[in-house]
């Protein structure tokens, strides 16, 4: 069997019982400024959200919402004036003015906008109160799914396979155990390589392959394991 399908069997298990959350890489990112929403005086609001889409015994958690969040900045460059959006988890947003070089934007919550009819749905964070997150991915150490009779192995030895990316994840990211297996929202599955021991030792998570050979919302990662 190739490796892809047994990812993709592995997947779905992991899918039943992973958590959902989420996270913005902490170096390219987008500010949003949302211009119709503010927060009461010194006091932080949050929503709650499911931890899993399709399980509703696994609870509820917390989710800061702000007037100023991060976007990806692949999605940011994406936006455009007019149009909305859907942050996920929070509801729709019209985007109302965006920067030449996509790094600042405004909007507008559209507190009866259509979910369903808005095409481009991100996942995002409030700009403080997050937790320190490396993310870690692994490629094969052979650069050929078959070495061949005369090849040299050492021709075929992968130089880059190991990369890592910072981000800026979920407050309730904090709370996980070394060994727990979630997954980052539109990222894919995780497990906890070091949990969250302070902001010098951010939360350490390994990516787990899902056998697919594209990323379904085009934040693609560093390496080009399936």
């Amino acid at each position: 069997m190739v490796w892809n399908s047994f990812w993709a069997e592995n997947k779905k298990e992991l899918d039943k019982t992973a958590r959902r959350f989420m996270a913005v890489d902490a170096s390219a990112n987008a500010s949003l400024t949302i211009t119709n929403f503010s927060e009461a005086e010194n006091c932080d609001k949050y929503i709650s959200t499911a931890l899993h889409p399709k399980d509703a015994s696994m609870g509820q958690r917390p989710l800061k919402i702000s007037s100023n969040i991060i976007l990806e900045q692949v999605d940011a460059e994406d936006c455009v004036v007019g149009e909305t959006i859907v942050l996920l988890h929070w509801g729709v947003f019209k985007i109302t003015k965006k920067s030449d070089d996509s790094k600042n934007l405004e909007g507008e919550l559209v507190p009866d906008g259509d979910f369903k009819a808005t095409k481009r749905k991100y996942s995002w964070m409030a700009a403080s109160g997050g937790c320190p997150t490396v993310l870690t991915e692994f490629d094969h150490l052979v650069t050929k799914e078959k070495l061949e009779e005369g090849d040299k192995f050492e021709d075929y030895v992968n130089p880059n396979t190991i990369a890592t990316t910072s981000a800026y994840g979920d407050a309730c990211l904090k709370t996980l155990q070394k060994g727990d297996v979630i997954q980052l929202e539109r990222r894919g599955f995780y497990r906890v390589d070091s949990p969250y021991l302070g902001s010098d030792k951010p939360c350490v998570l390994y990516m787990i392959p899902d056998g697919k050979q594209k990323s379904m919302s085009g934040m693609s990662g560093k390496l080009a394991h399936h």
